[in-house]
């Protein structure tokens, strides 16, 4: 982990009321200026609009700032360079800013915004010093937008797709984002702006912590406005009051949207005494009986199953989801007995909980402890259902007091990240997402909202999607769930299929040489040519110096997919392992291929279908 920190010479400039705030390469200006004292700012990639001409300021203790603002003046201007280990798309990111400190003046107070510009995204957060309460009951901070703008959002036909971010992606315009739900005009974040000449800003957070999380309200002008779960009661921050990072993402091209480090980047470093020790935090494969449940449901027996067939298949967990602790009469007793006997086959166990019963911090810990002793790797918790200040407080409180205890975390039944799994590496994954466990709930996932999700909700970070249903896999093919695999990002890949029926089906027989060597982190991701939001999805991924390719077809009609690898090395021959779907999408077509940099194939991918390439390296430049 290494941080540089190139400081500048520091530039005391003044100004009545204007600002330039420019990135390193100037490709993105933010313009902060003041207008009959109100506090504005707005957001260019040379002279193409991002954000139009947008309010700043936060009502605190029953005053409201960036409403008569005297002087905007940088106080502090730095270089920044920053490079760490990621588990998202990449092995390392590394990102070049400009970091600047704003004071600004208005009558009988002062306080700071912190801007920083990248080339590919700019943030901004207000600090507010000073030992009393805070209590925050409004943001006017604002994204305006041109209203001719289309956008990608999740769609909530009922209150619980917001409170746990569980929606279907689709597509609208900006002037319809306020009437487009009959819930209302307040929506999830991160939004997906199609700008002129296919390319893309993201409106989101980063670092979303002590504090309630962003949901934006929609007007019919293409403003976007901060809002919160609390409405007007608001929320009080002892102390400091630092808010989250407000993010705009910027991109040219679907590529480098995937591959946006800004959110990451934002977060804090880890506390190196509570995470002195990381061996334990081990990214992997999991399965997992409560999707594919039966009357043998959390049966010891019939979890043992499960966890011998993990280790036949290579995967490293199993989760014992909801009822363990009420079908077992002495459950830590036999979750002991369990944890003991899947580690003599080199698998671990996760366990579930309710966030309800553990919010007491006296229980949380106790229940911890237990789970320690039992032999347990980590805890998957549920049903937060709020961005409320409360419950975020609880995740983070969680994550501390999990990492003390060398456990590892899946959030479900909450908000998409804001990349806090960089400063709580403990942190494998988190829902915040309609995912597929709405197969068994009679709500099937259709094909266009997998192949809009990596270029939407997996841009905020890590997915707990439960990839991988082929038995209950609803109108997709079965080479589209396998692809699904290697397109979701999620460091603990829980993966919904019965493991039992992978080994015993022969079926399956063609992909289970994919499934033991299943990559859950990666070193590289190209976004490949043919993806497009919705429609499809097409990434080439490294890890080591084996590729792979996966698709996946969003639409009801037949899509060509060219395949031209030039991406490969020169030096590596690569044996080919090509899936593909029956023209029924029941069955798996195994062929091997030779493939290299100047192969050239349209493959033609049926309606909702997949494609996975692995292509396994030999003769490497080490050899």
């Amino acid at each position: 982990m290494l941080i540089i920190l190139l400081l500048l010479p520091v530039q005391i400039v003044q100004a009545t009321d204007t600002l330039l705030l420019q990135s390193p390469h100037k490709t993105l200006c933010t313009k902060l200026f003041t207008a009959h004292g109100a506090l504005l700012y707005q957001l260019q990639a040379g002279k193409q609009w991002v954000i139009m001409p947008s309010r700043l300021g936060i009502r605190v203790n029953n005053k409201t700032t960036g409403v008569h603002v005297q002087q905007i003046t940088i106080s502090k201007r730095e270089m920044i360079r920053e490079t760490h280990p990621t588990r998202l798309n990449a092995a390392v990111a590394t990102q070049e800013g400009i970091a600047y400190t704003i004071a600004i003046k208005e009558p009988g107070t002062t306080y700071t915004i912190e801007c920083r510009m990248f080339d590919n995204g700019c943030a901004f957060r207000y600090i507010i010093d000073g030992t009393a309460d805070k209590h925050v009951q409004e943001e006017l901070t604002a994204f305006t937008v041109p209203a001719s703008y289309g956008v990608w959002y999740f769609e909530r036909n009922n209150s619980w797709k917001l409170q746990s971010y569980a929606g279907l992606w689709q597509r609208t315009t900006i002037s319809q984002l306020s009437t487009v739900s009959a819930q209302g005009p307040i929506q999830g974040k991160p939004l997906v702006i199609e700008l002129p000449q296919k390319k893309y800003a993201v409106i989101t957070e980063a670092a979303l912590y002590n504090y309630s999380g962003m949901r934006l309200k929609a007007s019919a002008n293409g403003s976007l406005q901060v809002n919160f779960t609390e409405g007007d009661t608001g929320f009080v921050v002892k102390g400091t009051l630092v808010t989250p990072w407000r993010t705009i993402l910027y991109a040219d091209n679907l590529n480098a949207l995937v591959n946006n480090q800004v959110i990451e980047n934002l977060n804090p470093q880890p506390d190196s005494r509570l995470f002195a020790d990381i061996t334990y935090i081990k990214p992997g494969k999991s399965v997992w009986s409560w999707i594919t449940r039966d009357e043998h449901y959390m049966e010891p027996a019939e979890e043992m199953r499960f966890i011998n067939a993990a280790a036949v298949l290579g995967f490293e967990y199993s989760l014992l989801d909801e009822g363990w602790e009420t079908k077992w009469p002495h459950k830590w007793e036999q979750l002991k007995t369990l944890c003991s006997d899947a580690a003599k086959k080199g698998v671990r166990i996760w366990v579930w909980k309710n966030s309800k019963e553990i919010r007491d911090t006296a229980q949380r810990d106790a229940f911890l402890d237990s789970v320690v002793m039992a032999g347990a790797a980590g805890i998957k918790t549920d049903f937060m259902n709020s961005e409320a200040q409360t419950l975020i407080a609880f995740e983070e409180g969680l994550l501390k007091a999990t990492a003390a205890r060398k456990l590892m975390v899946n959030f479900h039944g909450c908000q998409a990240p804001t990349g806090e799994s960089k400063t709580y590496p403990n942190e494998m994954t988190r829902e915040g997402i309609r995912g597929m466990e709405l197969n068994i709930m009679k709500e099937p996932i259709p094909a266009w909202h997998n192949a809009a999700l990596p270029f939407t909700r997996f841009l905020c970070g890590h997915g707990d999607y439960t990839p991988g249903f082929f038995s209950n896999r609803g109108h997709t093919t079965n080479t589209h769930q396998l692809a699904l695999l290697y397109l979701f990002n999620s460091p603990f890949q829980c993966i919904a299929e019965n493991p039992v029926a992978l080994l015993d089906n022969d079926i399956y027989k063609p992909i289970l040489p994919l499934l033991k060597t299943l990559p859950v982190t990666w070193d590289e991701t190209i976004v490949l040519p043919g993806s497009d939001i919705g429609r499809m999805a097409a990434f080439a991924r490294r890890k080591g110096h084996d590729w792979y390719v996966a698709v996946i077809n969003g639409t009801d009609s037949a899509s060509t997919f060219t395949l031209q690898p030039s991406f490969l090395s020169k030096k590596i021959t690569y044996t080919a392992t090509l899936i593909t779907d029956t023209p029924d999408g029941n069955a798996f077509v195994s062929t091997s291929p030779e493939i290299n940099t100047k192969y050239y194939r349209k493959i033609m991918i049926p309606a909702t279908g997949g494609l996975v390439l692995w292509l396994a390296a030999h003769n490497n430049e080490n050899d």
